[in-house]
């Protein structure tokens, strides 16, 4: 009888230990709202390890959609601040929340090392959502055409079929492509927080998810306490407006690649590189041969001088790629194209037929978020940016704002969001798609804003760079007067 008292004592210590652990772990309770909106906490649909508690739900919103929720608890003696909510790009781009994906949460989750919960979830239409949406058939005529040699509108005319197709396809599956723009992204993320119960919580967006966290805040939502803005995308930028001069800037930053990245190529040279390759891919394009991202076999690409454009503003996405472009260029600027031509090629390829971003959320969201936009407006655009101009000239007439269908978004939701909720906003000086200037235009009616500019990073200023991530966590600690990182310290 002494040796079970002495046994039952320790089972009965690892037991209460256990049951500590997981109340210390537990996520906010899962509420049914008067509205409809009801967050169900539940199984996880990926392996979860005891040790590193992590809670999986699903959040019914209106409209009919099911969002998957991933609650990720920081260790209960390092939790010192209110949850953050992950809000991700795009548009329609996933969060990752599938089960080979989500390991990696749990490395940034550790990387990042801020004080707070960490709540991901899928928007709606995209990912694990219910219903997702896609367009294979878009992905299909991308992949037919990169080793056309047809004439350039016939390329365009088939790529806009493809969109119709799909469009046509969706609309008699039942599916509203009015139900995706970015005020409902905004209504969803809000009725999560509702749903969690949460009394304060924060909030970190990127790239598209800055827009989405933005029109959140417009709206003053009781409990939020603090925003960071990673790459910033305010509504009052328009994209379709924006795209050639944010390719003429992505090819002016590769000329001066070397003064920025600290390096002895003089600009000039690097200049006359781009211009020479240009030329010589506009009147023979080379021919590659590089892997299907998605199939594995090989797959023969025809890089011509469009396709060269898009390669520099996919390599500025990263900024592991940045100290390519000198090579890129002085490769193809002297016809002796190589190994970084190759590597280049091959992952803007990846970039064109990945398939974790759901091409009719893309439209719905951008087309409907999207002010009016002509083609006098388009061709006045060009004429300043001649240089992308022999590449771009179509895009206004079979782009997909000419046909897909629009949600009807106040004029309202353009305007600049104004805000007292402390935020900081983060750009990477080499951004292709979301510039420093957006983040300075958002920044400017936000009462307690700060800003910082990051050198020789693109895309994700905290996912490229130690500064940027020391920044944050030095946000995250004190909001209303976060500290200078001794990163940034002169």
């Amino acid at each position: 009888m002494n040796t079970l008292r002495r046994l039952a004592l320790p089972v009965l210590i690892l037991l209460a230990l256990a049951w500590g652990w997981q109340l210390a772990n537990r996520p906010p309770p899962g509420r049914a709202l008067a509205d409809g909106t009801r967050l169900e906490w539940g199984r996880c649909w990926f392996p979860v390890s005891w040790w590193r508690p992590v809670h999986c739900g699903w959040l019914q919103v209106r409209d009919g959609f099911r969002l998957p929720v991933v609650h990720l608890p920081a260790r209960p003696w390092a939790r010192r601040a209110a949850p953050v909510i992950y809000v991700s790009g795009g548009p329609g781009g996933a969060t990752g929340l599938d089960a080979a994906t989500f390991p990696a949460w749990l490395d940034w989750a550790q990387e990042v090392d801020w004080p707070s919960d960490i709540v991901l979830y899928d928007q709606r239409g995209v990912g694990l959502s219910r219903p997702a949406i896609d367009c294979p058939e878009v992905r299909a005529a991308r992949r037919a055409q990169l080793a056309s040699r047809a004439p350039l509108e016939e390329q365009y005319r088939a790529l806009a079929a493809s969109q119709r197709t799909c469009l046509a396809r969706l609309q008699g599956e039942g599916v509203d492509p009015g139900l995706f723009h970015t005020p409902a992204n905004a209504d969803d993320l809000l009725a999560l927080v509702r749903a969690m119960g949460l009394e304060r919580w924060r909030l970190y967006g990127v790239s598209y998810g800055t827009r989405v966290a933005l029109e959140a805040m417009r709206r003053r939502p009781p409990g939020l306490e603090a925003v960071l803005l990673d790459s910033v995308y305010p509504p009052q930028a328009h994209g379709e407006a924006a795209d050639a001069w944010l390719l003429d800037r992505a090819l002016k930053l590769a000329e001066r690649s070397c003064e920025l990245l600290d390096c002895d190529t003089p600009r000039a040279r690097l200049r006359r590189w781009l211009e020479t390759a240009l030329q010589r891919l506009r009147r023979e394009p080379l021919e590659l041969v590089l892997q299907d991202p998605a199939r594995r076999n090989d797959l023969k690409v025809l890089l011509d001088d469009g396709y060269l454009a898009w390669m520099i503003f996919d390599a500025e996405y990263q900024w592991d790629r940045l100290p390519k472009l000198p090579g890129l260029l002085r490769e193809l600027g002297r016809d002796r194209p190589a190994g970084i031509t190759r590597e280049l090629a091959q992952e803007s390829l990846d970039a064109q037929l990945a398939e974790d971003l759901s091409d009719p959320v893309a439209n719905s969201v951008e087309c409907s978020d999207n002010g009016p936009f002509g083609e006098a407006e388009f061709a006045r655009l060009l004429r300043q940016f001649p240089r992308v101009a022999p590449f771009k000239r179509l895009d206004w007439r079979y782009g997909p704002c000419r046909f897909w269908p629009r949600a009807p978004v106040s004029e309202a939701f353009r305007r600049p969001v104004h805000s007292t909720v402390p935020t900081l906003l983060l750009a990477g000086e080499f951004d292709p798609v979301t510039p420093p200037e957006w983040a300075e235009q958002a920044a400017a009616t936000l009462d307690h804003a700060w800003v910082l500019i990051f050198e020789q990073v693109g895309h994700g200023a905290v996912d490229s760079d130690q500064c940027a991530l020391e920044a944050s966590r030095a946000f995250w600690r004190d909001p209303r007067a976060p500290p200078v990182p001794e990163c940034l310290r002169p």
